[in-house]
């Protein structure tokens, strides 16, 4: 009985209707092979354990905050197979986006027009980061920033979300806070590390944002499952 019941409660899971969105637009758009190859793989079920699930931790550090203007300066990202980070895994890129460059941004990450003389163009980023990311679970601090310049970067269409489960450090920290009776917390990465006891970085560069990211999600994985299996399903929920 117990299952039953919540196998009726993960119908209307935020994933379940996610892998519906999916399908629907596998099924309605003709996407060029790759592309079409990246839709095509199924997204995890919400009771899936971490530790059988293939995970990207992801950074971008951009020129500002709106994908249809802003572009892409820097990426990084390295793997993760719970609860090991590889850092052999590790990539960082810069892209050559021009005059893509703002100086309130370059304050922020020292990224300077010369920095992305020799990076890749933004044609080669897409692909690459199809392949990368193609059937895995991508965690970011601040999702959304990746998620809207990610699915402007595919020219996908505005009705058709990226086949892809987001888990946002940010938002489950807030969710944790709000749980623990927190008012206003900082929930920068640095000021969440800090606050944690996790050692200081290097912040506002993307390889490093993208470490500091996985080390954070580990410590929050532990804060709530403890000694239980981690799933999937209530950290996405916690994400939203």
């Amino acid at each position: 009985m117990k299952l039953a019941r919540r196998s009726w409660f993960s119908r209307f899971h935020p994933l379940v209707k996610a892998e519906k969105k999916r399908r629907l637009a596998l099924a309605k758009n003709d996407f060029e092979p790759q592309l079409k190859t990246f839709f095509g793989h199924s997204l995890a079920a919400p009771e899936t354990p971490l530790k059988d699930l293939e995970c990207v931790i992801l950074d971008f550090e951009t020129s500002g905050l709106n994908a249809s203007h802003d572009a892409i300066l820097s990426v990084g990202m390295l793997t993760l197979k719970f609860p090991v980070l590889s850092l052999s895994s590790a990539q960082h890129y810069y892209v050559d986006t021009g005059h893509s460059v703002v100086p309130d941004t370059a304050i922020i990450n020292h990224i300077v027009p010369e920095t992305l003389d020799s990076g890749m163009s933004p044609v080669k980023l897409g692909p690459l980061l199809l392949q990368a990311l193609a059937g895995k679970v991508v965690i970011a601090h601040g999702a959304w920033i990746e998620q809207q310049f990610l699915h402007a970067l595919l020219k996908l269409p505005a009705e058709v979300d990226l086949p892809l489960v987001f888990l946002d450090t940010l938002a489950i920290e807030r969710s944790l806070c709000v749980a623990s009776g927190m008012v206003k917390p900082d929930l920068r990465l640095t000021s969440i590390r800090e606050t944690r006891g996790l050692p200081p970085y290097l912040a506002h560069n993307a390889f490093a944002d993208a470490v500091a990211t996985g080390e954070l999600f580990l410590a929050q994985v532990t804060d709530i499952f403890g000694l239980q299996q981690a799933t999937l399903g209530p950290l996405v929920k916690r994400s939203g």
